[in-house]
């Protein structure tokens, strides 16, 4: 927990926050942390991981384990993806649901064995995730231990075409890792370490788990070795315009308490083979009168941003979602959830301020994914 200079409780702060203020980041308050928006800023840093490699501090992330014979059948039963089954060291992204068919939060799940899991939760839900697992768990007699370790582990992702290079400098094996896998490097008394190639932009890469001491440690050899490389440091502006560049959802914007994950660009999680899982028979019902998320670029500049509105013939239609400015369409780009089907090339306008942009609806990613 970090402290103001008036001796009020602040913000908390990750493990790399002095190494943060060393390079001279421009630190925000972001889900009640003190965090990078950028160092040499966001337009550049944007480009720097599309091309080269940059490097983020991710601790603000929630850091929740499940351990016990029932872990599997319980997150299994919490996630609108298929858990159940998948081997040992794989990674799945997937929806947690409300019996509303809400969402609670879009997350990671990591599958060390049947009886161990891990998952990543959204900073802003840290708390809630918890206690939707923990709650669930014990009105339902599973068999389970549930811990959060947000306070002594962090998380860095290395992301860039040059990401396995660097990192395979150090641990050659990770090479090995298929998109959405993981391993386990080393476990002592300080805890497990874990390298996962995973990331939220687009560009491929890594993200490494450990101990504040490790993660410390990493962030800074990775700095130093990967200046052959052109590594900078990452801050959250990027981080935010990366991923929309490639069409991920971002909970707050795409996923809600009130957007249903079939609402939603993170729909294809739903795996409605499944026997059952909490919120399939609100989602069912609610598949009748759902709305329907898209991608659009405008054509007459503009930057379109969330709650802004969508019109048709004149006629409104829905909101914005996620919107700004993408680097490399150097245009004008949103998410938007819309009332009515709409059709790849149809022409709808964005409400900014109290003029109408024409917009063009496009297939999804905007910019394609590497790695």
């Amino acid at each position: 927990m970090g402290f103001a200079k008036n001796g009020k409780i602040g913000a908390m702060r990750t493990p790399l926050y002095d190494h943060h203020l060393a390079l001279g980041a421009k630190m925000v308050p972001f889900s009640g942390w003190d965090m990078p928006l950028h160092y040499q800023g966001i337009l550049h840093e944007h480009q720097i991981v599309r091309e080269h490699v940059g490097l983020f501090d991710v601790s603000h992330m929630g850091r929740i384990s499940v351990k016990g014979p029932d872990a599997e059948r319980l997150l299994n039963f919490l996630s609108t993806n298929q858990i159940a089954g998948k081997k040992a060291g794989s990674a799945t992204y997937t929806v947690l649901c409300y019996e509303n068919g809400g969402c609670v939060d879009d997350t990671i799940i990591y599958k060390i064995d049947e009886n161990h899991f891990f998952l990543i939760a959204n900073a802003s839900n840290r708390e809630k995730d918890f206690a939707h697992l923990s709650n669930y768990a014990s009105q339902n007699a599973y068999d389970v231990q549930i811990e959060e370790s947000f306070s002594q582990t962090g998380i860095i992702a290395l992301q860039g075409p040059k990401a396995q290079d660097l990192l395979t400098s150090f641990i050659p094996e990770i090479a090995d890792l298929k998109p959405m896998q993981f391993m386990l490097i080393s476990n002592d008394e300080k805890g497990p370490f874990f390298v996962a190639r995973c990331g939220y932009t687009g560009s491929g890469g890594y993200e490494l788990y450990g101990n504040n001491t490790d993660i410390i440690d990493w962030w800074e050899k990775l700095l130093e070795r990967g200046k052959e490389f052109q590594i900078e440091p990452i801050g959250l502006g990027a981080r935010d315009s990366l991923r929309l560049e490639v069409g991920f959802a971002l909970y707050g914007h795409e996923l809600s308490d009130s957007i249903f994950a079939n609402d939603s660009i993170a729909a294809w999680t739903i795996k409605w083979e499944k026997p059952n899982f909490l919120g399939k028979e609100a989602l069912l019902k609610h598949d009748s009168s759902k709305k329907f998320a898209y991608g659009i670029c405008l054509l007459e500049g503009g930057i379109p941003r969330q709650d802004y509105l969508i019109f048709k013939d004149q006629i409104e239609i829905g909101v914005v979602t996620s919107g700004g400015f993408s680097p490399g369409l150097n245009k004008g780009i949103a998410l938007i959830l819309s009332q009515v089907p709409l059709q790849l090339k149809d022409i709808i306008a964005v409400q900014i301020r109290q003029t109408f942009y024409p917009a063009e609806v496009v297939e999804l990613p905007f910019v394609r994914k590497t790695g």
